[in-house]
Order: structure tokens, then sequence, then C-alpha cells
């Protein structure tokens, strides 16, 4: 974005929190965090997006009652609450309608969203502000037993170089302003004191050496996460999309598109295909290992013929023209639509160039949308 623009937000933040210096931002906000350009949606879209959340949601339940024995085999206690900040990445496609990207336990930009929204002068289009947001979190904290006076640690492995490590800061100063206690914690230094945590750790069941110590803290009930690892494991698992698409109980959402796991399908049959494919670990997250079809070597394409590995139909990313240093330019957006239970709260555009979300794109970053 033009200095001016990260300017301008790094004087809305302060405006906003006033205990930030203008200095201390500067080195937070990445240039390309936020877009000036905005993506529009029509409302029929909008009532797509509502409905395929709540057809996801169906979804989960169907797989509480029929995969509880694969969730039991991995020793993690089913937790009381739900999951705060989880978010539903989409495509929109030449013929307008949703694809499903992934869904997303550990979806940045929420409370961040809501500033951007603020700063740009435009309206959230659902009744979900600071109020409501707060109230998920309190949500999930009665949930798992607590009582006012309310304290939660945000959680991350060295919060402080997270590339969002300025949405750590301004949700503990939002909480705090609400009444509630606020640490953001690095995964070194969780105790039992820690009762309820917002989990933004990549490690989603907690299967890692460093893990351990937070593993038997959540197992034996000490400690609450959220997002957690059985929502993950009920929707974010990107096994889930194999299950789901094989499963004929409850209606498939229209967006979720066909997905092939490696480890029992053809090799030459999606050797062929897979130039409409996209390959990717199933507990992975952002781009990790992730392979376009078009242009996987055999060796890659071999490696990842195993368990972990799935092949999804590739997603196109919608684009747009626009306007950009007074030359036209194309960007590729994706739209990230944050939900808690099958209720959407907001949707935020990640509009970028190149192969990935990266916010590192002249003119991209995060941008809010507009219902016409």
């Amino acid at each position: 974005m033009g200095m001016s623009l990260k300017s301008s937000f790094i004087q809305h933040l302060v405006k906003n929190y006033p205990d930030f210096s203008e200095a201390q931002l500067d080195g937070l906000v990445a240039d390309q965090m936020i877009s000036p350009f905005q993506i529009h949606l029509s409302q029929n879209l909008l009532t797509e997006i509502k409905q395929e959340i709540k057809a996801y949601w169906n979804l989960r339940s169907w797989g509480e009652s029929k995969l509880s024995a694969q969730f039991h085999a991995k020793d993690l206690r089913r937790p009381s609450n739900f999951s705060a900040c989880m978010s539903y990445d989409f495509h929109v496609n030449s013929s307008n309608h949703l694809e499903l990207i992934e869904i997303n336990t550990n979806a940045a930009f929420l409370a961040l969203g809501l500033e951007l929204y603020q700063f740009h002068q435009l309206r959230n289009v659902l009744p979900f502000q600071e109020p409501e947001l707060i109230q998920m979190f309190i949500e999930e904290m009665q949930l798992t037993g607590q009582t006012a006076p309310y304290s939660l640690g945000i959680l991350d492995e060295n919060p402080t170089e997270q590339r969002l490590f300025l949405e750590f800061l301004v949700y503990q100063k939002m909480f705090t302003r609400n009444q509630i206690q606020c640490e953001i914690l690095d995964l070194k230094n969780v105790s039992a004191e820690h009762s309820f945590l917002y989990n933004r750790y990549t490690d989603f069941y907690l299967s890692s050496e460093a893990s351990q110590p937070i593993r038997k803290l959540y197992n034996s009930g000490q400690l609450n996460l959220s997002p957690n690892p059985y929502d993950y494991f009920l929707l974010a698992d990107k096994q889930r999309m194999i299950d789901w698409n094989l499963q004929t109980d409850v209606p498939k959402p229209a967006s979720l598109l066909p997905v092939y796991d490696l480890a029992t399908e053809n090799r030459d049959e999606i050797w062929a295909m897979r130039k409409q494919l996209f390959f990717k670990p199933k507990n992975s997250f952002g781009s990790k290992q992730a392979y376009k079809g078009a242009s996987i070597s055999r060796t890659a394409f071999d490696n990842s013929f195993q368990d972990n590995f799935i092949a999804q139909q590739v997603s196109n990313a919608s684009e747009i023209t626009v306007t950009f240093e007074n030359q036209p330019a194309k960007f590729k957006y994706d739209l990230r639509c944050y939900a808690y239970k099958d209720q959407l709260q907001m949707i935020i555009a990640r509009i970028y160039q190149g192969q990935t979300t990266n916010l590192r794109t002249p003119g991209g970053g995060f941008a809010c949308i507009i219902i016409d």
C-alpha cells in the first residue's frame, strides 16, 4: 500500500488504542498488509455464504456421531466449548458460485478486520462488532466453566515473531478495555494457571515434542483451548473433505470440491488428471508443501502418493481489474468468511498477485467487501 495508506491506518489504530505509538506500529504494520481496494459481492452470494457455513456445520454434527472412534484414537479430550475465530475460505468461480478452498480454525485478522472496516468508513454487512466479538469469547469461557472476572491468554509459538503479532496486541487491548484480563503467551510459558487460551498455535493436534506440556494440561481439563483440536478434527482436517465427499447421510455443500485420498487412489489415473488438481498434505496450513498439479514434477508427485496427502480439484482464484498507479491491473482474491458455530460474522477479502495470498503484493493485502 502507498505509505499514505499505511500511515493513515496507523493513525486510525493510535486513535482507537491510545497507548500504541506510531513508531511502534510502523514496525508492526506490514507495507502490504491492507489493500486500497474493495471487493463487490452480490446479495445472492452473501446468502450463499451463510447457507454454505450452515451446511458445513451440519457436516460437523455428522462427524460428531460418525467419526468419534477416529477422534478417540488421537487420545485427545473432547472439549465442552466450540472454537472462536474460525473461517471458511472461498473462491468465487466463473459462474458466480462459491468453491471452498479450506476451513481454517486458525484464522487471523478478525479483530483487525473490524478496524479495517472502521478505517475505510464502511459497515460490516453483518451485525458483528466489538461487543459481539467479546461476547463470543465470554461464551467460550463460560462453556468451559469460567465465571467473571474473566481472564485468558493468547497462545502462539514465538508470538512476537509472528507476521500478525499486531493483532495479538489489538486483541489484548480490546479484551482489557472490556474488563477481561489478557496476556500473550509463548508456547514455552504456558502453565496450569492459564485455564483458557485463545489458540493461534498451528500444531493442531498437539502432537509435536514442544506441544506435550500443553497436551497434558489440555487432556487433564486444566487448560481449555479455542480453537481446539476437536473442531480442527471435525472441520479443518483435510481428511474431512474426503469423508464429506464419500458420505451420503447429509446433503453435500455446493461449494465442496472433489478431493482424492492419495493413500488409496490409482496413481496413473491421478497423474493423468494432475493438471486439474492441487496437491497438499492433510494437516498443513497456508501453502506449506502444496503443489499445483500443472507444474508438479514426477518426483514430487510420487512423493505425495502417501497416507498424508490429498489431491483437490483446482479452484482458480477470482479476479478483479482495477486501476493501480494509473494503470489497469489484475488482482486475484479469495474470501475469508469468519464464523462462530453456524453464524457468519464478517467477510474479508485477501487480494494478491502471483501464486499465494502472501501480503507482499503492492496494492494487495486484506480488503473490505461491499454488498451491492
